[in-house]
């Protein structure tokens, strides 16, 4: 069964306010984890201390998805800031949290309260 979006890439990069934000959308698995990774990566090739994820599309998560996620977290680290995402779906927001990867994460309600960097 293979969804429209299977192979493709399924985020988009924009910057808000300084801030790099991407959107992801669609399903974030094995099938197009290299590909968001290869879109990801000129954003990544230089120095980041802050990076949104917009979640809001987001229907799948799966441990791939994850890994690109942390690869995210580990470049803003290096560079001394976070990663923070927003608007998640309950269902993704509960692999994040079994996964254990929310500790790594800075998670808002919305993308104003994440351009502003404080939590509800």
């Amino acid at each position: 069964m293979n969804s429209p979006s299977t192979g493709s890439v399924p985020a988009q990069i924009e910057c808000v306010r300084g801030v790099p934000i991407i959107v992801i959308t669609g399903r974030l698995d094995a099938t197009n984890a290299p590909s968001f990774d290869a879109q990801a990566g000129p954003l990544l090739a230089e120095a980041q201390s802050r990076i949104l994820l917009d979640l809001s599309g987001l229907k799948y998560i799966s441990s791939a998805g994850l890994r690109s996620i942390i690869q995210i977290v580990k470049h803003t680290s290096v560079s001394g800031g976070r990663t923070g995402i927003f608007s998640v779906p309950a269902p993704i927001l509960e692999i994040i949290e079994i996964s254990g990867v929310q500790r790594l994460l800075d998670i808002y309600p919305d993308r104003e309260t994440a351009l502003n960097g404080t939590s509800e």
